[in-house]
């Protein structure tokens, strides 16, 4: 267990991935993680009814990160391996829209190398996220937040579509161009400058690390 320790302490001295590495490799390492993972199972199963409900939000927590992880790296594989450990907490927790839906979304995508390889092929190399800017190297988002991020929220009006216009005809010519006005606003916000920031990694500042 010292062993282990000293290693953490140089891992905070020098943090990076090499001394990252070295530390996995190392047995002591090992022994403790080996033992640590047992403690959880030791929760989980004999820590009672607290102890087992809290092991429970951390395993679902840990299903949410490998989720947002996924999508931000466009790892289709991390992605199909969340939705499978999700599965059973929908079964356990009697959510049968979740269970029934996902079960059939799983298998259909795990067949997609053999029925539709190209589309597999396109998914494999992040097609299910999108990358907004250049900027940010971790800030792939899911394709449906990329539509609220863009479009929807371009075209938001003071008073949403009433504060618009009560005018079928009006409003339909009004949503039936908005991709296009969205398109143009974009181009000139960058021409101009306006809205560019700076990014940085919370999590990368001196203070966090």
């Amino acid at each position: 267990m010292k062993d282990c320790l000293d290693y953490y302490v140089q891992f905070t001295e020098n943090n990076c991935q090499e001394t990252f590495t070295e530390m996995l490799s190392k047995p002591a390492f090992e022994r403790t993680d080996e033992s640590f993972w047992e403690y959880l199972d030791h929760l989980r199963i004999s820590g009672g009814n607290l102890a087992s409900f809290w092991m429970t939000y951390i395993d679902l927590v840990q299903i949410m990160l490998q989720l947002l992880k996924a999508s931000r790296e466009g790892n289709w594989l991390l992605q199909l391996s969340a939705i499978h450990d999700m599965i059973p907490w929908c079964f356990s927790y009697v959510k049968q829209n979740y269970a029934r839906y996902l079960s059939y979304y799983y298998t259909e995508m795990t067949n997609l190398q053999e029925e539709h390889p190209e589309i597999y092929a396109y998914l494999s190399d992040g097609g299910f996220s999108v990358q907004l800017g250049s900027r940010n190297p971790f800030g792939r988002i899911p394709v449906d937040q990329a539509v609220e991020e863009t479009v929807n929220r371009d075209t938001q009006t003071p008073g949403g579509t009433k504060g618009f216009s009560l005018k079928p005809n009006a409003v339909h010519r009004y949503y039936q161009t908005a991709e296009y006005r969205n398109s143009y606003l974009r181009q000139l916000r960058e021409s101009l400058g306006l809205g560019r920031r700076q990014f940085t990694h919370p999590d990368l500042r001196q203070s966090r690390v």
